[in-house]
């Protein structure tokens, strides 16, 4: 493949170095093949004075690299060694952890693929320092400066097959090496380089090669916790807007599947490593997007650096009373006195907590006395970055009507987005027909609430919407199925996919608007497990219900059973969508319930009334969004209504 270098338009980086600028000019002329890429931090031990990279040789293999600040000192050449050693080892131990990567020899295990790690030094020749012969040899198989400078004042021009920088490896690996393959180029990524991947909760079944060689080292055995998690590479675009690290304030804006949770947690990550002195916040609403962003976390190597916080907005507020208050919450959810208390304190210099950058998911359902809590916790340094992501599309929660998003309503914190709200349109999530169908459900729904006078269109591209081309297992919609054969539609559903499509039932997801709706005696959880159980069909809870234990995202087993708010910034391979009945209507305060039979009849309900339905209708899209493959909507919704209407596109 052609030199691929990461990041692309590294030109136009103030985070880029002159030395990594000047590197990656060297690789874009003079490089045939491979991927090179600067401004990584693979095990924590970058700095400002030693930047790290990569270089990716599909046919040689790996070199990591630091590019030091300064001269080579004659002085110091022997602690310059050691501190490759140390580097190349704990790198190496790294990679060691990937079944991808790695080959068996009889209780221990090396690398497929030849590695080191370099030091560089800026635009400096060897021989413009004195070493003796010794120490030019340190230099020359383990520092460099002879065989990788960066750029050199003297013009010579170093094609990639006189740099022998793959010379004078030391690390054990497999002789009968021939080439990386690309699950292998993606495991050293999300093992180096994790805001370059999107690793999936999904482990992928790799067989480690036997391999007869002698090796050196005596602590490298065989632990059989080295596993692969699906990992997909982030593209030249997502890759740009990774590396986006203007400052200022932005919104992100873009539908479902487009990775805009995964371009969070990335920047969290570049920026968590950039400034390793300051704190960096990730924070979301929903305890499961929480909970898989960590795991995510989990799977990348930040050293001893601790400063990457990711929670929930409740957990935030929970964190502030207890290391900062010296006090509790009354409950795990936040009342709206004491995040006006949290507020109020930090005006008054009384909390000292702060962030370099924040980042919030999910924003459209955070009410704007949360985000005026989390402004006022952003460093007002010039290079502080407050990032919020959203959907419009997929408002769950009761916020203010006719679009108008909750960061124009801040109260006394004005900031200003001008040119700073991005769209991403393209579909990174939904294979084609399940795209295609949740285009046309969001057309329709958001042109027939603008007839209603329900949102403003004009307001945000509401619409944006690329559908990718990835192939469809199934899509089946299933409406006017009877409220009380439900839960047998959906068993049917589930035997379907694992034994039509040879789905896990830990690749499944039931999605319902409630556990269950007391005012209209539906008790749909208490049935879909009743009817899982007789089946012997295990189960996982991502909920809580006061009877079954409530499982982390990360951690469950079987079908995956959630409500739609709970589902929000996950996804999965498989998604049933039911237990629609209760959205044939809505209830006053009076809980005097109105039926929802016609566009005619939303038209004619109070503003309040009216928002509910539209809620009810993107939950609805949210729910069906979070399929990649196979999606069986089964509705028990009255014939003829409007969201009958909308599911049948």
């Amino acid at each position: 493949m052609p030199i691929r270098l990461w990041p692309s338009d590294y030109e136009k980086k103030e985070h880029i170095s002159k030395e990594e600028k000047a590197l990656l000019r060297n690789a874009a002329k003079n490089f045939n093949e491979g991927h090179i890429v600067v401004g990584i931090d693979p095990v924590g031990m970058s700095s400002d004075s030693a930047r790290m990279g990569m270089y990716i040789s599909p046919k040689e293999g790996l070199v990591t690299f630091t590019i030091l600040n300064g001269s080579i000192e004659t002085k110091n050449v022997d602690a310059y060694a050691a501190g490759v050693s140390i580097v190349e080892t704990r790198i190496y131990q790294r990679l060691l952890d990937s079944k991808s990567l790695i080959v068996k020899n009889s209780n221990y295990k090396i690398l497929k693929f030849p590695y080191k790690h370099i030091f560089m030094f800026y635009d400096q020749e060897l021989s413009s320092i004195k070493l003796t012969e010794e120490q030019i040899d340190i230099i020359g198989t383990k520092v460099t400066g002879k065989f990788f400078t960066p750029l050199t004042s003297y013009g010579k021009v170093k094609y990639i097959s006189d740099l022998n920088i793959f010379k004078g490896i030391e690390k054990d690996f497999d002789c009968s090496f021939n080439e990386l393959t690309d699950m292998e180029e993606r495991a050293i990524f999300e093992r180096l380089a994790p805001e370059y991947t999107v690793v999936m909760n999904e482990i992928e079944k790799v067989t480690i090669k036997e391999t007869k060689a002698q090796i050196s080292e005596d602590d490298l055995k065989i632990t059989g916790k080295e596993m692969e998690y699906k990992t997909f590479f982030l593209d030249e675009f997502q890759v740009a807007l990774v590396n986006d690290m203007g400052k200022g304030h932005r919104v992100l804006l873009a539908n479902p599947g487009s990775g805009k949770s995964v371009l969070l947690l990335s920047k969290a990550f570049k920026y968590a490593s950039l400034y390793k002195d300051a704190n960096v916040l990730l924070t979301c609403f929903n305890d499961n997007l929480s909970d898989s962003y960590i795991f995510k976390r989990s799977c990348a190597d930040f050293g001893f650096n601790n400063n990457l916080h990711i929670m929930t907005f409740h957990k935030l507020v929970k964190k502030i009373y207890e290391e900062c208050l010296h006090s509790r919450c009354e409950s795990h959810i936040a009342t709206e006195e004491e995040i006006r208390y949290c507020i109020e304190c930090i005006r008054q210099g009384v909390i000292k907590l702060s962030f370099k950058a924040i980042f919030i998911d999910e924003v459209q359902i955070f009410d704007p006395l949360y985000l005026e809590l989390c402004y006022l916790l952003l460093n007002k340094s010039e290079d502080g970055v407050f990032l919020m992501a959203g959907d419009l599309n997929q408002t769950v929660r009761s916020q203010s009507r006719r679009g108008d998003a909750p960061w124009k309503k801040i109260n006394t914190v004005s900031l200003d987005f001008t040119g700073r709200v991005r769209y991403i349109k393209k579909n990174y999530r939904n294979s084609k027909r399940i795209g295609e169908y949740l285009n046309r459900m969001l057309c329709h729904m958001n042109k027939r609430m603008d007839m209603l006078d329900m949102i403003v269109l004009k307001e945000y591209d509401y619409d944006t919407f690329t559908v990718g081309d990835k192939q469809t297992l199934a899509l089946k919609i299933e409406t006017g199925v009877d409220r009380f054969v439900i839960t047998n539609k959906v068993v049917e559903a589930i035997v379907e996919i694992t034994q039509k499509h040879k789905i896990s039932y830990s690749d499944i997801a039931i999605l319902f608007p409630y556990r269950q709706y007391k005012l209209l005696k539906y008790y749909f959880l208490y049935w879909v497990q009743q009817a899982l159980d007789d089946k012997g069909i295990p189960y996982s809870m991502i909920i809580n219900d006061g009877i079954v234990t409530k499982k982390k995202y990360s951690d469950t087993n079987g079908v995956v059973l959630s409500t739609i708010d709970s589902s929000l910034g996950l996804d999965f391979k498989a998604v049933i969508v039911a237990g629609l009945y209760p959205y044939n209507y809505v209830f006053d305060d009076k809980l005097t319930k109105k039926k929802i039979s016609s566009w005619n009849t939303i038209s004619k309900l109070s503003p309040d009334q009216q928002e509910k339905v539209q809620i009810h209708m993107r939950k609805v899209y949210t729910a069906c969004s979070r399929a990649r493959d196979i999606l069986y909507v089964i509705s028990d919704l009255e014939t003829e209504t409007p969201l009958e209407e909308i599911l049948k596109v």
